[in-house]
């Protein structure tokens, strides 16, 4: 390669003795007439790589001794009649990759001893009649890669030799019956075209036929007769008709090795293929719709089957039997479930078995002794392991599940995953385009002519070097194989979070519904947030017990705990507490918010069935979320922690459900941010100071706080693994699900326990109404008379000091409040039952109301709501609200 752009006349003319010349790579553009004038022993010449745009018609006629010229891949479209006068020793002749967009008819007249040609790469759209009729000694024609759409019936008279015939890559819609004429025709391609139908007796006139590939053609029909009585064919390749309904009928082509017939609509075999085809080496038969298999006992010769992707539902005895050269068999993505004991039995030289993806429950081991290769993956109802022993000889390893790999060391060591199932070679642009270019006949990649790197490592390799078995999918942080929970951290973290949260929340149930205190909205929700913590708290419960029972013995209890019932229960309850509370978080936000607007708006606040009806659609929200993977929307028994995992690996719709939990929780979030930043600057202005219920209020707020700063972890973990952007060590994963993820559960009732004030006195009040209900209980038991005024006597005098207690308190406060004596004569007056006080928001004043706030500073954020029990109503209560004679009355809205 050089940079000459142009030729002087006799410029080799004192190079008499000169063979091969090469000029290729350069910028030519013309050659002159004379340009080789004294080359006359030059057999090889090589123009190929310039900017040559017509040849001229006495450039060439000085080469009486040419044998090889190579004019490709340059930018010719018009060759003169005479430009190969002289060229009688003419054998290889390269024009591929130019301009043309005709045969150049009358220039290869003059060409008696071509024997190889090619024209691919071209606009060529038709080829008349005679167009090669002087090119009697061709033995290869390239054709490729053109737009021919047509051929004349009698384009290839006069090839009388011709063996390959390369037709690959064009626009073709009907058969080239033109190649009857070809009676020494060994080697057919025409894949890649848009041809419907093979006629009947389409190679009535190519008895020598060996190779024929026709595949990716959109076949619609094929002729009976079509491959008859072809004894040479050893290749035949028809890949992409979809239309092919039947098994073509290949009688009289007993030498056929090699036959591949996929992505075609076939659904069943003849029986008597093998009696047909007795030296059948490779059958590939893949994508297509067949039920049932015959016996191939008599295709002794078969080395490789293909028969994934198709419809079969069962392995008979004599499927396989005999079989003694079978060394690959692909049955992967079928619907198996069920292979008879010894249908492997006889296959002593199988080292390749692919039963990817379908329905067995067992694995029969007759015969498999001398496996290398096993792939079970997708077998779901197959959880039995096996021991090294049982395959000897085995290098790769697909399971199910990873727990199965455990019995291999495979959670001891890291191994590269690799796929040592099919090593090919990938070839880049430019090799595939030099390769389609210059190769004879480009082999389809679904075809088995591709040398097996993978057999030949095995062959050349030392066993000594490949000590272990490479099984997959790896044991991991989350297949584990001894301990479901591998740190003793985690595992107190997670008793803790249990213990907690279900003591906890238990109790904020208890104070908040079985108390006899007002139950406000906003208390009813926190109520609901208590119970969905709760079965965030037995979730992780469940998780710690199965831990314990399995302790130390994970791998053999892994896949029955992941595909049960219970894993799927525990999910279930995982993400609809879970969501449950994240959207009664947003409810008693909103309802805060709601409250204000409607009292500054109509006076009142909304009513507590409109608040009871929003927890109902928010029960049935969480509880559809939770329910979609059980409809195949995500899935829980991706892992033993039985949650939809947001791991790298995931399926598509595991992750995708999980983004989308992670978006619903997020914008939930954000409508809770907005709705209670509102509040607050509605608050802050003093409008509605009466209507704040500071205690809730503020735990709300405390709830939402640390709600979002808990989940932030989880939402960063998920759209990192979807997008990608970090390297989130599993076990990280892990921890974060398994301790950050549940957190809430524990330190939302905490919040409440031990910050809101309302807490302690719900649970005073639970006390009071227990005991009275004891005392109750004991007054109604007639024992004996004296035990009965002995317990009469001890609840009057219990009630007694109670009742001078709380009146005491009462007095004391209303001393306090700047409450007028006649106040207090009042209610020394009327004889009030047991009472009971209430702490809620203090009303500040302003304006006329100074006076009273100045009065009551001592009580900080709390008024005095005096109730009225009633003895002989156990749950009806009159509530009285004592205030200044200067300050109206208020009750709290929220």
């Amino acid at each position: 390669m050089n940079n000459i752009n142009e030729l002087q006349p006799n410029a080799f003319g004192d190079l008499h003795f000169l063979e091969e010349l090469r000029l290729s790579g350069n910028h030519l553009a013309q050659i002159p007439m004379h340009a080789f004038a004294g080359l006359y022993n030059l057999k090889v010449l090589m123009l190929q790589n310039n900017q040559l745009k017509r040849l001229p018609s006495e450039a060439l006629w000085d080469l009486p001794n040419l044998q090889s010229l190579r004019l490709d891949a340059n930018l010719i479209s018009d060759i003169p009649h005479n430009s190969f006068e002289g060229l009688h020793s003419l054998r290889h002749l390269w024009l591929d990759d130019n301009a043309l967009t005709q045969i150049p008819v009358q220039a290869l007249n003059n060409l008696p001893s071509l024997q190889a040609m090619t024209l691919a790469l071209n606009k060529i759209a038709h080829i008349p009649d005679y167009a090669f009729v002087n090119l009697s000694s061709l033995v290869v024609l390239h054709l490729h890669n053109n737009n021919i759409q047509s051929l004349g019936r009698n384009c290839f008279d006069g090839l009388h030799s011709l063996e390959t015939l390369d037709l690959n890559y064009n626009d073709l819609e009907e058969f080239p019956v033109a190649i009857r004429t070809l009676s020494k025709l060994q080697e057919l391609g025409f894949h890649n075209n848009n041809i419907k139908a093979i006629p009947e007796k389409a190679f009535v006139g190519n008895p020598l036929l060996q190779t024929i590939h026709f595949y990716d053609n959109p076949i619609q029909f094929v002729g009976k007769s079509a491959f008859q009585y072809l004894p040479k064919l050893h290749t035949l390749s028809l890949n992409g008709a979809i239309e092919i309904k039947e098994f073509p009928d290949l009688k009289g082509t007993t030498s056929l090795e090699i036959l591949t017939l996929t992505q075609a609509g076939i659904t069943s075999l003849p029986r008597g293929l093998c009696q047909q085809l007795p030296n059948l080496r490779v059958l590939e038969l893949s994508y297509n719709q067949i039920h049932v298999l015959p016996s191939f006992h008599n295709c002794q010769k078969l080395e490789e089957i293909g028969l994934q992707h198709n419809r079969i539902t069962e392995i008979r005895a004599d499927t396989f039997q005999q079989l003694m050269a079978l060394r690959s068999l692909d049955l992967s993505w079928n619907k198996i479930a069920e292979i008879h004991l010894d249908a492997f039995a006889s296959l002593r030289s199988l080292t390749k078995l692919d039963l990817t993806f379908n329905q067995l429950s067992s694995l029969p081991l007759s015969g498999l002794s001398g496996l290398t290769h096993l792939k079970l993956k997708g077998n779901l109802a197959l959880s039995e392991s096996y021991s090294e022993d049982s395959f000897p000889k085995l290098r790769v390893l697909e399971m199910p599940y990873a727990y199965q790999c455990c019995a291999y060391g495979s959670c001891k060591n890291n191994y590269k995953q690799s796929n040592l199932w099919d090593a090919e070679a990938t070839l880049s642009d430019d090799e595939d385009v030099q390769k389609r270019t210059m190769g004879v006949f480009p082999v389809p990649p679904d075809s088995n002519f591709y040398l097996d790197m993978d057999d030949f490592q095995f062959d050349v390799d030392d066993p000594k070097l490949h000590p272990s078995i490479q099984c997959t999918p790896t044991p991991g942080p989350f297949n584990p194989c001894e301990y479901l929970f591998e740190s003793w951290i985690i595992r107190l973290g997670v008793w803790g979070i249990v213990l907690i949260s279900v003591v906890c929340n238990g109790l904020v149930i208890a104070t908040i519904f079985a108390s006899s205190s007002y139950l406000s909205p906003v208390k009813f929700v926190i109520g609901l947030i208590a119970g969905a913590n709760m079965l965030t708290g037995l979730y992780s419960g469940t998780l710690a017990i199965v831990d314990a029972m399995t302790f130390g013995q994970f791998a053999k209890h892994g896949v029955k705990w992941e595909t049960g019932l219970g894993c799927r229960i525990t999910g279930f309850v995982s993400v609809f507490s879970s969501e449950a509370s994240i959207l009664f978080l947003t409810l008693a936000a909103v309802q805060c918010s709601i409250s204000v607007s409607c009292v500054r708006a109509y006076g009142k606040s909304p009513s507590f069935s409109s608040v009871k009806i929003a927890a109902s659609c928010c029960m049935v929200l969480s509880f559809g979320a939770a329910a979609l993977p059980l409809f195949s929307v995500g899935e829980f028994g991706t892992s033993p922690l039985c949650l939809p995992s947001p791991i790298p690996d995931g399926k598509p719709s595991t992750l995708g459900f999980m983004v989308a939990l992670i978006m619903m929780n997020i914008l939930c979030f954000l409508v809770i941010t907005g709705t209670y930043t509102k509040l607050y600057c509605d608050l802050m202005k003093g409008e509605f100071d009466s209507i704040w219920d500071c205690a809730m209020i503020k735990h709300v707020a405390w709830l939402i706080f640390t709600n979002c700063i808990l989940y932030c972890p989880v939402a960063f973990l998920t759209f990192s693994s979807l997008l990608n952007l970090f390297l989130i060590s599993p076990e990280v994963i892990k921890s974060i699900l398994l301790l950050v993820l549940p957190l809430p559960a524990c330190l939302n009732p905490l919040l409440y326990l031990l910050f809101n004030p309302h807490f302690k006195e719900d649970l005073r009040m639970l006390r009071e109404y227990k005991w009275q209900k004891r005392c109750r209980s004991k007054q109604g038991s007639i024992n004996s008379l004296t035990s009965e005024d002995m317990d009469k006597q001890s609840c009057d005098s219990t009630l007694a000091l109670m009742t001078f207690a709380d009146n005491e308190i009462i007095l004391d406060s209303t001393d306090g409040l700047g409450v007028l004596a006649s106040h207090r004569k009042m209610m020394e007056a009327y004889p009030f039952s047991p009472v009971t006080l209430i702490p809620c928001q203090q009303r500040k004043g302003n304006g006329k109301d100074e006076n009273y706030s100045t009065r009551q500073s001592f009580l900080t954020d709390e008024e005095l709501l005096i109730t009225s029990e009633k003895t002989e109503q156990a749950h009806n209560n009159i509530q009285i609200s004592l205030y200044p004679t200067k300050g109206p009355s208020f009750t709290s809205h929220v």
